[in-house]
């Protein structure tokens, strides 16, 4: 595939990958949190459920301010709790509570029903196989980390358009 094609294709995959996420931002129980919120408390739970603020901050590429802040509220809506570091008392971990955890998998029960919803009712059998042949692919896609941005000759491409 030339440059400009997967350019394009990295445009198109960006983009619809975006739309999906916004919709199903929607599908959120808009009575609960707000999606900072909610994108914390996953946070945590893929980081293990205990984790300190600056390994919550450089997982979600968040100035250690914001998310003290939305530390703070998360700790007043019951949803998270701080402990010492078992290991350095100087430190300290959080991690989701009980209700914290009920938001979080609840919140994604609601978009996951939506998602496997609208997978059945829009795509055929056949294209439902070709997505779950596709994920593993976006997983991997998710995990790259060895070039920059920055530095990419695509994005060079890009700006000289």
């Amino acid at each position: 595939m030339d440059h400009d094609t997967l350019f394009h294709l990295a445009s198109r995959l960006r983009g619809q990958v975006s739309a999906l996420t916004r919709r199903l931002r929607r599908e959120m129980q808009v009575d609960s949190v707000q999606f900072s919120q909610l994108t914390v408390l996953g946070a945590i739970d893929q980081l293990g459920g205990d984790v300190t603020p600056s390994e919550l901050a450089a997982a979600e590429r968040m100035r250690s301010s914001n998310v003290a802040a939305l530390l703070r509220t998360l700790e007043e809506q019951g949803y998270i709790k701080r402990h010492a570091d078992p290991e350095d008392g100087r430190k300290t971990r959080v991690r989701l509570t009980e209700k914290g955890k009920r938001i979080l998998y609840g919140n994604r029960a609601k978009r996951e029903e939506w998602l496997a919803h609208a997978m059945q009712s829009c795509l055929t059998a056949e294209e439902r196989e070709v997505l779950a042949a596709a994920v593993p692919l976006l997983e991997r896609l998710a995990r790259y980390t060895d070039a920059p941005a920055s530095t990419s000759t695509l994005s060079t491409r890009r700006s000289s358009r």
